[in-house]
Order: C-alpha cells, then sequence, then structure tokens
C-alpha cells in the first residue's frame, strides 16, 4: 500500500487495515522437520541472516525506500520482529546486502546504485553508523575471515578483494577466484549470473553459498549452489549436490528459489534461507523461505528432503500491519517512503502525517503487507489544490494502480495512463479505500 503525492503539501489524518491471515503454527525450537517454511511473505528478496548466541538477525534488500534495510529479530528462525532500519539515508538502490558478526561488531555490506558502502552497530537494534563507502565495484558483496583475522570482501562473478582489519576499507585489487558451477546447458534460465556469495567457515572448510541462473527469468531460472576451499582464496571445488536448491518445474508452488545463505542453531542443526516467487503471485515480489539441511559425513550439505519433490509448505505471516492514527511524532516501524530528500520532506504527529514536496517528484509513504488479502482505507485532510494525493498498489512510479483527488478532480491512474471518475467532485471525497483479496 502506497499513499501517492507528487506536489507540494497535503495531510492524511489516519490509515486503517484490515488483515486476512491463517493462524501461525507454534514453534518453540527451529524447524529441522524438513518442511519449506515461508517466514515472510510480501516483497522479502535477497535474505542475508546471522546467529549471535541464542539471536537470529535478518535483513534483505530494500530498494530506493528509506529508510532502508529493515532488521529482523528471532529465537527460533520462523517467528520474527522488526527492530531497526540500519539505513536512515538515502544513497540509492539498495540491493543483495551482506549481514555479519565481526570481532563483537556488527558489519552490512551492500550495493547500492553502481557502489558499495558498509554501516556498522554494537547491537542490531542500532545505532547504525553513516554509510562509508567502498572503493570497490561490483554488486553482492559476501565478507569473509579467517581464524587468523585476514578479511576479504567477495563480488559477483566470484571475485574477491582483501579488506582491512577493521574491515572498512579494501585494500587491494578485486581478483577472480571462483568460476561458479556449470549446470546443463539445455536448463531453462535467464542467465549464468554467478551472484550473491555467503561465506561459512565450518570443520576447515570455507564454504560459498551463491546464486546462479538469473532472478526473475523462466520460472526455473534461479538456485542456490554451493562449492567449498581449504582457503579462502580457493581453489574451489563445486558441491556434488549442487542445485541445493531449485525450482525444476512450473507447477511448484515457488519459483525461482534461489539467493540462500546457511546458518546454524547453534545446537548442531543447519538451515538454508533463500527467496523465491510464489506461483500466480509475482507482483508481491520474493518471499524469505526457509527449510533443514544435513551435513554428509564427507563433508558437504543438502536439504534433508529430496530436491526435486517440494515439501509441505508452512506459512508464518510474521509482518502485521497496524491501523496508524498518526498521533505519535515518530512513525511506526511499518512505514518507509520514496522519493528525493524524502527524509527531510515530512512531518508526523498531533493526528497527522505531512508531506513537503518541493518538486514534481512522486513522494509515497508506503508499507509491504505479508500477503494478497487486506484492505486499506485513508481519511483525507487538507490538501492543496494542486496536488494530487492517492492510495496506490504501487511497483514503481510507472508502475502502479492508484485512486487519487487533484483540486476537484477524482481519477485513477494505471501506471501511465490517468482517467478522470465523472459526476464524483474531490470535495466530497472524505476516505479512500482498496481492498484486494
Amino acid at each position: 500500500m502506497q499513499l501517492t503525492n507528487p506536489m507540494p503539501l497535503t495531510k492524511v489524518l489516519g490509515i486503517g487495515f484490515l488483515l486476512f491471515a491463517s493462524l501461525k503454527p507454534g514453534y518453540a525450537d527451529p524447524p529441522s522437520d524438513g518442511k519449506l517454511h515461508v517466514i515472510l511473505g510480501g516483497d522479502h528478496a535477497d535474505p542475508t541472516i546471522v546467529r549471535d548466541g541464542d539471536d537470529f538477525y535478518m535483513t534483505h534488500s530494500s530498494y530506493r525506500k528509506v529508510p532502508g534495510l529493515k532488521i529482523w529479530h528471532s529465537t527460533n528462525l520462523v517467528d520474527w520482529q522488526p527492530i531497526a532500519y540500519a539505513l536512515n539515508e538515502d544513497v540509492g538502490t539498495v540491493w543483495a546486502p551482506d549481514l555479519i558478526k565481526h570481532d563483537g561488531l556488527f558489519y552490512l555490506y551492500f550495493p547500492s546504485s553502481g557502489k558499495n558502502y558498509v554501516v556498522t552497530a554494537k547491537d542490531p537494534h542500532g545505532p547504525w553508523s553513516k554509510p562509508q563507502l567502498l572503493d570497490v565495484p561490483g554488486i553482492d558483496p559476501g565478507h569473509v575471515s579467517t581464524p587468523q583475522g585476514d578479511r576479504f570482501l567477495y563480488m559477483h562473478n566470484g571475485r574477491v578483494a582483501p579488506l582491512s582489519k577493521d574491515g572498512l576499507t579494501v585494500t587491494g585489487e578485486l581478483q577472480q577466484k571462483h568460476e561458479g558451477w556449470k549446470y546443463p546447458a539445455d536448463w531453462d534460465v535467464e542467465c549464468f549470473c554467478l551472484e550473491s556469495p555467503k561465506l561459512t567457515f565450518r570443520d576447515g572448510y570455507y564454504y560459498m553459498t551463491a546464486a546462479q541462473g538469473g532472478t526473475a527469468g523462466p520460472a526455473t531460472s534461479h538456485m542456490v549452489t554451493s562449492a567449498r576451499s581449504r582457503s579462502p582464496l580457493g581453489p574451489w571445488e563445486n558441491s556434488p549436490h549442487n542445485p541445493i536448491v531449485h525450482t525444476w518445474s512450473r507447477k511448484e508452488s515457488y519459483w525461482s528459489k534461489g539467493h540462500g545463505t546457511i546458518i546454524d542453531d547453534g545446537d548442531g542443526n543447519w538451515y538454508v534461507v533463500y527467496h523465491a516467487y510464489k506461483q500466480g503471485a509475482l507482483p508481491h515480489g520474493r518471499h524469505t523461505l526457509l527449510e533443514a539441511i544435513e551435513w554428509t559425513d564427507d563433508g558437504w550439505f543438502k536439504t534433508k528432503r529430496d530436491p526435486k519433490t517440494e515439501p509441505d509448505v508452512i506459512v508464518h505471516p510474521n509482518e502485521s500491519i497496524d491501523d496508524d492514527d498518526f498521533e505519535s511524532p515518530q512513525l511506526k516501524i511499518q512505514w518507509q517512503m520514496t522519493g528525493a530528500s524524502v527524509l527531510n520532506s515530512h512531518q508526523v504527529g498531533g493526528g497527522e502525517f505531512q508531506f513537503s514536496n518541493p518538486d514534481d517528484r512522486m513522494r509515497t509513504l508506503q508499507c509491504n503487507p505479508p500477503g494478497k488479502n487486506y484492505t486499506v482505507e485513508i481519511e483525507i485532510g487538507d490538501c492543496d489544490p494542486g496536488v494530487e494525493l492517492g492510495l496506490a498498489i504501487w511497483y514503481s512510479e510507472r508502475r502502479l494502480a492508484s485512486l487519487a483527488i487533484q483540486g476537484e478532480r477524482l481519477m485513477m491512474r494505471f501506471s501511465d495512463r490517468t482517467q478522470t471518475i465523472r459526476g464524483v467532485a474531490a470535495s466530497d471525497v472524505r476516505y479512500l479505500r482498496a481492498e484486494l483479496s
């Protein structure tokens, strides 16, 4: 759901939601049951996860929304709560981060608009540092360190550069160290696209969990692959169990499974967290999925289930969205915004949310519904006659469906087409409502 405001000033008095979701099954411990767990619905792509004692923390791509890099917390890997944002300024479009902990400090490496950055915090709840620019090209950074404290940053296409001891500076050139896994030539994929290197050290081996095949092409494009090495710089040996996770058929419930990270629960159980589109709901984006893996006697990992047979699916509707009357001077954590300088262009409190817009760019206040069944309603306050204020089902500025008012016009907007609704004056409209089911 988005409020769209491409003009100077408007007030929104309140927003109400009615969400429909099934009851969550209870899990006291992490699920090592061999089932497929959907732990976040909606658009939560490119998950990265870290364990700190009994606590798990996770974040995802946040695109051009601010604040960005929402941090999620769990103690059992299936029940999650948002706790903070790690990025509080607009540095561009944020994709595929890597969340790690090193020597008592949390690091978040992420690419944005052709550059790479890092932010740090002593506690995932924050405060997080301002983003520091890294002098390295590429996307999908993945951090790895040795027991001796040497640190490296892998990028897409299997390239790696050394890092300083504090992890905040790239100290050398990128070198090609991994070529990826050669899948059969007749597979229906989007591209080779060796991406998302996530590094894990276990029992003397460095394991690289990576994505291949492309993210949004045919349903069978994406995959999770694995390779291992005795050194963080290779040579890398590909797993005989590749692909670890893959959509084998368009008949499966989840398409384009890929972009995985492996994680243990501290008690010897291991899991892979990845993303996938739900069949028939591609516009809702990629959901975050989790399932158990097991280690073989010769030191490889694979899923507990038959990888070519889709297991039972359990959905955990973790992202709840609350009514908001805007009485608090702080926005609830469910809200994000888009638009240049957006963090300095709004006021909230006293029952009102106000946009102040210095140019003609669209501004949005938005949240990410966990599923496709919901109702949203906004109450409209004062509005400058030149403002277009709308309630939108929104993918981007060019891809949306909205109902909006401007002056005395009531309008429907479908992407780049606008149609005036005849016979209704905007001055008679107090509420806008959308229902999806």
